[in-house]
């Protein structure tokens, strides 16, 4: 083992140990994973490790492996919404395989990644050939729920790790929950809370944010097909799960969270080919919209005739000071019509 230059004499392993037991126990420990992680994101990200939260059902500080930010924005002249991506990292690596069970179908997850740091995670939306107001999520309103990366992995709501039992392996879902997805949604949590702005603020950081895990361990999707059992190693898969919020002020408290599960080897080509092109469409909208995210309200011609179509977004406006078709003439104008109709029945 290498000695510092100043390091004392006593500073030494006791009698009955090894090198080679002490660098085991470390790499057994998962620390040398996150340290390589952090390695991999510091040419892009600014990267804090043991990044700790407030775990708010049991009242109790914890940490995550690392947490990383990239600014998407420049500063001249400094935008009203600064786009920017953070991701919440928890690193695990095990000689025994995460089993993934995929799920049917696509899935649709209008509201991922979520966004922390505005006034509200919604954009209302009024228009002008009709009295209703359209309330969208963020990531709904910028017209990126359909974009290629919501399709591209595998979709789960259960997985597994595998632990021996004696000569044998055994399935234990409550270790990979507890272990991995338990605490990168708590993380998650507290990130939003804790970016929440005051009420006087005028500029905010919209934070595209993603709970991340790496594994370096093996991947393998489990599915049934024609009574079969298949087994397929797979770098990325996206894991769901479903939280309900006690927050009376929202209209719909059901909340699907999407952690990201990522093989060690894969991560790099993840950043760069998926997440990072992703980030940059978002931040290219986020700067065209950048008054409606700050207000939480927008504009967008003929939605009563067109709701939410592909061109939504190039729709999408600050919502007028005043309109030469007020919302109270719009109520007016559908009751006439619906008084005209009557009376041709």
């Amino acid at each position: 083992m290498n000695s510092a230059q100043n390091n004392p004499a006593s500073n030494q392993i006791g009698q009955g140990l090894t090198d080679a037991q002490v660098l085991t126990a470390v790499e057994r420990s998962g620390y040398p994973l996150q340290t390589i992680i952090g390695e991999i994101l510091r040419p892009n990200f600014q990267v804090q490790e043991e990044w700790s939260y407030l775990d708010k059902d049991a009242d109790t500080l914890r940490s995550v492996d690392i947490r990383a930010d990239q600014a998407l924005h420049g500063w001249d002249p400094q935008p009203r919404v600064r786009p920017q991506i953070s991701l919440l990292i928890e690193c695990k690596q095990s000689q025994l395989p995460y089993i993934f069970f995929p799920s049917p179908g696509q899935v649709r997850l209008p509201n991922f990644p979520a966004v922390a740091g505005l006034r509200r995670d919604t954009i209302a939306i009024r228009t002008d050939d009709d009295a209703s107001t359209w309330t969208l999520g963020v990531i709904r309103a910028l017209g990126l729920a359909d974009d290629p990366f919501q399709r591209e992995p595998p979709f789960c709501s259960t997985f597994s790790k595998c632990v021996r039992k004696g000569p044998d392996l055994e399935l234990s879902g409550s270790e990979a929950y507890s272990g991995l997805i338990l605490p990168l949604i708590k993380a998650a949590q507290h990130f939003e809370r804790a970016e929440h702005p005051v009420d006087t603020a005028w500029y905010f950081d919209a934070h595209l944010t993603v709970a991340l895990g790496v594994l370096d361990a093996p991947m393998i999707a489990a599915a049934s097909a024609d009574g079969a059992l298949t087994l397929t190693l797979l770098p990325w898969v996206r894991v769901m799960r479903h939280e309900y919020l006690e927050e009376p002020d929202r209209w719909n408290r059901n909340r699907l969270w999407a952690v990201e599960i990522v093989h060690k080897s894969f991560l790099a080509k993840y950043l760069t080919d998926h997440l990072l092109p992703f980030a940059h469409r978002f931040s290219e909208r986020t700067l065209r919209h950048t008054t409606e995210l700050a207000t939480g309200e927008g504009f967008a011609s003929g939605m009563g005739a067109d709701f939410g179509g592909d061109n939504l977004e190039d729709r999408l406006r600050a919502r007028p000071v005043a309109s030469s078709i007020t919302r109270a003439g719009l109520i007016a104008k559908n009751l006439i019509r619906l008084l005209r109709i009557k009376r041709r029945d």
